[in-house]
């Protein structure tokens, strides 16, 4: 085993740095909309390629933060200026922060151990099939739909549980592709569980004596792995459309409920392309078969994204309000209030309608509309505006894993313990 996994790391450590997309000369811009034509106007921009909002469009008053290259900057200054719309150049060149990662990577790829890391597909794959060996007696795994993706990954879920474990929590990361410290954030979670468990924690003894853990590091490994070898900035699948030479869904845009009422783009050029049909793709399918393998056993499903520190409930589709809003709220406030005591972090709770934008086709509405999971619960994790690190926005540096996963495994754990003692 040992012999495997050191050999596997050589190989991650030669092979993972091919060559990249350059985003040399691409700026970051800040644009502040002042009036209600300032948003239809970013609004009709949203589609185009060209035009990377990082941190979606809102309301009057509410920064947009774009990425836009030389040529797209070109195109888009004077239409600014046309329409009266103010900006600001936070950054001149992002490939400045995306070699600064790639540096620090570079720095830690000796280490084998891919905790508090951006690692690999493959090198967290081993690390499930790693703690499944080490750990017989409360771990194993399952391939999430017994399918593959486009490009011939699995979906591999770690399941953590004891022989008294009777009720279910899900935990996924990585949706989207850019999102690196999602899926680094999963696996710390893992890895601070078992060791808390085996530690004798009171918390992690509970949580493990009476759920069974499902926790699915990468949803999207093709999209994952082009972010790394290819594109840093890539958000959906790989999967080519039909009739176009766009390629990719938007996984988070793709689920069967409510699709495609607001917030998703029938355009597949579109980063928000919400797939030619609700449930098209494999990776889609795969989790619904999941949840739908144990219905009625999931107490919590939780999916984690990057970026803004928010602490979401549904809907994103839109702004009504949920039955049992004021119930997720306050088991909400919990999870936040505990992360927040750990470093400061200050997360805002509510649902993505209201707190940032409507966006439909989303796994946690559909957990929470259609397998009638209560406590189906979205984050969205560190930089927040306001913080030092807002402007890297997807691109946070590997340094900060270790706190953004420790703040969150503590938030997560004391919330999933909340909602066991509501039993």
């Amino acid at each position: 085993m040992f012999i495997k996994l050191l050999a596997f790391s050589i190989f991650i450590s030669v092979n993972i740095y091919a060559e990249k997309i350059s985003y040399n000369g691409y700026r970051l811009i800040r644009i502040t909309p002042t009036t209600e034509n300032h948003i239809q106007l970013l609004d009709s921009w949203e589609d185009n390629p060209n035009f990377d909002v990082w941190n979606r469009i809102k309301t009057v008053g509410e920064i947009v933060d774009v990425v836009l290259s030389p040529s797209a900057f070109e195109k888009y200054e004077p239409l600014f200026k046309l329409a009266n719309l103010k900006y600001t150049i936070l950054n001149e060149n992002i490939q400045n922060i995306l070699d600064a990662e790639e540096s620090s990577m570079r720095r830690n790829a000796q280490n084998r151990n891919i905790v508090g890391k951006y690692s690999r597909y493959p090198e967290i794959v081993n690390f499930i099939n790693n703690i499944v060996f080490d750990n017989p007696d409360i771990a194993s795994s399952y391939s999430a739909g017994n399918a593959k993706t486009y490009e011939n990954r699995e979906l591999k879920v770690l399941v953590l549980k004891t022989s008294t474990s009777v009720k279910s929590v899900w935990l996924d990361c990585g949706i989207h592709a850019r999102e690196w410290v999602s899926v680094a954030t999963c696996v710390y979670f893992i890895d601070r569980l078992i060791k808390d468990f085996r530690n004798g924690d009171q918390m992690a003894t509970n949580l493990l004596g009476y759920y069974e853990f499902h926790i699915l590091p990468i949803v999207n490994p093709d999209g994952y792995e082009y972010s790394h070898s290819t594109s840093r900035l890539w958000r959906k699948n790989r999967r080519p459309n039909s009739g176009s030479s766009c390629v990719g869904t938007d996984l988070n845009r793709n689920y069967g409920y409510q699709w495609m009422v607001a917030g998703a783009s029938n355009n597949p050029c579109s980063d928000t392309f919400a797939g030619p049909s609700a449930d098209s793709e494999v990776e889609t399918k795969a989790v619904e078969k999941a949840i739908n393998d144990k219905l009625g056993n999931w107490d919590a499903f939780i999916t984690i994204h990057s970026y803004g520190n928010f602490w979401m409930v549904p809907w994103g589709w839109g702004k009504p309000q949920i039955p049992d809003y004021n119930d997720l709220y306050a088991i909400s406030k919990i999870g936040a209030d505990a992360l927040k005591s750990v470093y400061g972090t200050k997360y805002s709770i509510g649902s993505p309608a209201n707190l940032l934008y409507a966006a439909a086709g989303g796994s946690f509405d559909w957990t929470y509309g259609i397998a009638k999971i209560k406590y189906s619960i979205a984050l969205e994790l560190r930089p927040g505006q306001g913080e030092a690190d807002y402007t890297f926005g997807f691109v946070l540096p590997e340094d900060r894993v270790p706190s953004v996963g420790e703040e969150t495994y503590i938030g997560l754990k004391t919330m999933i313990d909340a909602i066991r003692n509501l039993k």
